[in-house]
């Protein structure tokens, strides 16, 4: 009862808040160890609340269960009580998880994830970043990217390995308000003596960077664009905040960067929900989320509360 009257609130026009509701999910196995320890962490701010959301794929996808004799409905529901209790064993386990909801459902996880985050009137989805082996690509088990495609809030892929709030964020700035949405919410994710960088990737790698020529004063716009949303940014936060301009392909510019300065974080702009975004979900944020060996944040083009 009180978890729907928050919700009605929420619909209502009350503030919102990108950390307040966190849907986590989870299958209990090791790809979503790191997930849990993030929700665990910011669970710990006073005002947030978690709900760890388990999905049974149905009969008879789930080829554990698929030489038993039993209906396909009794086979989807044992396998649904059995998630539910290896779930809550594992949430048990972590600090403050006595006081999580843990719930499972039988469907698509993609589907399911969304529709639980919809109907609790989540802020924000947490998940596993999921394998990046190419037979998962082809048959489209990239849970993460299926859920971003159609998610209207934030959604944080979290690496296996991770323990702790990201220390070091990039934070992709191509200075639309997604993008910045992405970096604001970034910042409240961050430990509080973590580095956030801002960076934009400029294409004119490799080409005459004469005084006054086009190249230049590309640069120099995109310079300025970046302290003026660092300045933005710092005005709310004590937490140092940098720039960076790379050069070449985005995508491959922020991982190479990522890589190169030990990120845990690297944060990119949602789409805007039109037909071929959502298919595509955007060629950057595509090979970023595919080829991260970080946690990836995509936030939606909302401004940040």
């Amino acid at each position: 009862m009180a978890a729907s009257k928050t919700a009605t609130a929420s619909r209502q026009g009350q503030p919102w808040t990108p950390l307040a509701r966190i849907v986590v999910a989870t299958d209990g196995d090791r790809e979503s160890f790191g997930a849990l320890r993030i929700a665990a962490a910011l669970a710990e701010r006073p005002g947030t609340s978690v709900t760890v959301v388990a999905v049974v794929t149905p009969f008879p996808h789930n080829l554990s269960t698929v030489v038993r004799p039993d209906q396909p409905v009794a086979i989807d529901e044992r396998g649904r009580r059995s998630m539910q209790e290896r779930v809550a064993r594992r949430v048990r386990a972590l600090p403050g998880g006595e006081h999580w909801t843990v719930q499972s459902v039988v469907g698509w996880p993609p589907d399911a994830i969304n529709d639980v985050a919809r109907r609790w009137d989540a802020t924000l989805i947490i998940l596993g970043i999921g394998r990046h082996r190419r037979l998962d690509r082809l048959f489209g088990s990239e849970t993460a990217i299926a859920v971003i495609r159609h998610a209207r809030i934030p959604v944080l892929a979290v690496a296996p390995n991770t323990r702790e709030l990201p220390r070091r964020v990039l934070a992709a700035m191509d200075f639309t308000q997604a993008s910045v949405s992405a970096a604001e919410l970034a910042l409240k994710l961050m430990a509080r003596d973590g580095t956030l960088t801002l960076a934009h990737a400029s294409s004119f790698t490799g080409r005459d960077h004469a005084l006054g020529g086009l190249v230049d004063l590309y640069r120099t716009g995109a310079e300025t664009k970046l302290d003026t949303a660092r300045r933005r940014l710092q005005r709310g936060s004590r937490s140092k905040i940098e720039t960076v301009l790379l050069e070449g392909e985005a995508g491959k510019a922020l991982l190479r960067h990522a890589s190169d300065e030990g990120c845990d974080l690297i944060s990119l702009g949602g789409h805007e929900q039109g037909l071929m975004d959502r298919i595509l979900l955007g060629s950057v944020r595509t090979r970023v989320v595919r080829a991260a060996k970080c946690s990836v944040l995509i936030a939606p083009p909302r401004p940040i509360d």
